[in-house]
């Protein structure tokens, strides 16, 4: 394990970060959202410079913290008209919240809220919403989740839900489309259960991991590999392990990262790679693995992979990289071109070269 980076740049906030995301290089933009809970929250959008400066550009006002940021996918498709723009973003936390961002002014362009009769038109109240996916393919297409166990999905060009399903048996904790997926989505829930759903037959889930029924910890959070569709990775409340699935094969991890002294906070897999991912948690510690090591993880295009159903869950617990922040790490990123990670922890937002 090693320690090899460049600090490029630090954002010191007056208030705690929680939500982060990236969209292009060094030199791109950064989402940060504030979690306070005197109702003056916010997001701030940071420009990456070629200096050590980190700066804040533009500022969307939010009365509830946002639990999750997210930039369009990059390279949108316009279609029949300009409802999406490219410099768009969304959040979720109160409310699923669309934003864009123009010559340093953030507008709102629409809040959809979630509530049990979404796909109604009777109003109700609004339920608080956990998390949120944009389909890469289908960019269109914006799947929500929420603490009334349900997942909405949005067509954001005619701002109606297009779908809803009652997920979980408690709230829903994550969510995320696998990779290169026009319909097919993963989610995590407060009963301790991971769980896979297709657009085309909502009415059918499989449950591809669960607690046992003595433990039913939540599980917090769901991470999609960005190239093979058959990887997640997803871990538990108060746990320091994370849990590599294969999707083809429910019910018991592929592979468990074993590293950090703490409990696990975020996992997010790199863009680009099939066997790169990032961990971080209350140890304060920024973990990169790399899935292949010490041959513990085949390649999905092999014919060995596919001899995992019968063997035991493997164990990894020497990460390559790693990287020390001043308190718990609260979240982390990566740039689209995998080669920067923004990790916040406290008041800060920090970027590193990897």
């Amino acid at each position: 394990m090693e320690q090899r980076t460049t600090q490029y740049g630090q954002f010191a906030a007056d208030w705690p970060i929680y939500a982060i995301d990236w969209a292009g290089n060094i030199y791109g933009y950064v989402l940060v959202g504030s979690f306070s809970e005197d109702g003056k929250n916010k997001i701030e959008v940071l420009k990456m410079q070629p200096t050590q400066l980190v700066h804040s550009i533009a500022t969307a006002q939010l009365n509830y913290p946002a639990t999750q940021v997210q930039w369009a996918p990059r390279k949108i498709v316009r279609r029949n008209d300009e409802n999406i723009p490219f410099n768009v973003f969304a959040s979720t936390g109160g409310a699923f919240q669309l934003w864009s961002i123009e010559d340093g002014v953030v507008s709102a362009l629409a809040m959809l809220k979630q509530s049990m009769n979404a796909l109604s038109n009777i109003e109700g109240s609004s339920a608080p919403t956990t998390s949120m996916d944009w389909n890469v393919i289908r960019r269109e297409i914006v799947v929500t989740g929420s603490v009334d166990t349900t997942c909405v999905v949005w067509d954001i060009e005619r701002r109606v839900a297009q779908a809803q399903l009652i997920a979980h048996d408690r709230e829903v904790f994550d969510v995320a489309f696998l990779a290169q997926s026009a319909n097919v989505f993963v989610t995590s829930g407060a009963e301790g259960s991971l769980r896979m759903f297709d657009l085309r037959s909502l009415e059918h889930s499989t449950i591809l991991y669960e607690t046992s029924s003595n433990e039913s910890l939540p599980l917090l959070r769901v991470s999609a590999n960005t190239q093979d569709q058959h990887l997640v990775a997803t871990f538990h409340l108060d746990s320091s392990i994370v849990h590599l699935i294969d999707i083809r094969f429910p019910g018991t991890p592929l592979l468990n990262l074993i590293g950090h002294e703490g409990n696990i906070n975020c996992v997010k897999w790199a863009p680009g790679s099939r066997h790169i991912c990032a961990t971080g948690g209350n140890d304060g510690q920024i973990l990169i693995w790399n899935t292949t090591a010490n041959g513990t993880l085949f390649d999905a295009k092999t014919s060995l992979y596919g001899n995992m159903r019968n063997s035991a869950c493997r164990q990894l617990s020497e990460s390559i990289f790693f990287w020390s922040a001043e308190a718990e790490v609260n979240n982390l990123c990566w740039s689209d071109d995998a080669e920067w990670i923004g990790v916040c922890w406290g008041t800060n937002f920090q970027a590193l070269k990897v």
